[in-house]
């Protein structure tokens, strides 16, 4: 068991090494992989995994990825809100399918997961 992790976390630290030096796309593809990857494992903790509330969160992601590196959207508020507006809307039209904990879920998820990682990106 030990040994496994041992090995599995030498490769995760050459492959992490790798990613960061070679920057650019590689890394903000990567970085976004990696926040699809998280917020789908936060969304299943509350079971909205594969939900259209879900899907807006992982679209919200790629969308701010996106924008960092072209910067098609000059202030970046404008997608917060408009993701806020979008899971509002969501969750008063599909009101009995989703509960206030869902949209907070998938709020936090993009934040807590997406932006945060991001940082390793803008850092590089």
């Amino acid at each position: 068991m030990f040994k496994t992790r041992l090995l599995s976390g030498i490769v995760l630290v050459i492959l992490a090494l790798v990613l960061i030096i070679t920057g650019k796309e590689v890394l903000l593809f990567s970085t976004l992989a990696i926040s699809c990857i998280g917020m789908y494992e936060l969304y299943r903790v509350f079971k909205i995994e594969k939900s259209l509330l879900a899907a807006l969160g992982y679209i919200a992601a790629i969308v701010f990825y996106c924008n960092l590196e072209w910067n098609f959207i000059p202030d970046i508020m404008i997608l917060f809100m408009a993701f806020m507006i979008l899971l509002m809307f969501v969750f008063v039209f599909a009101y009995p399918k989703y509960h206030a904990n869902d949209v907070m879920a998938v709020f936090f998820g993009l934040f807590y997961v997406a932006i945060m990682l991001s940082y390793v990106y803008q850092i590089r």
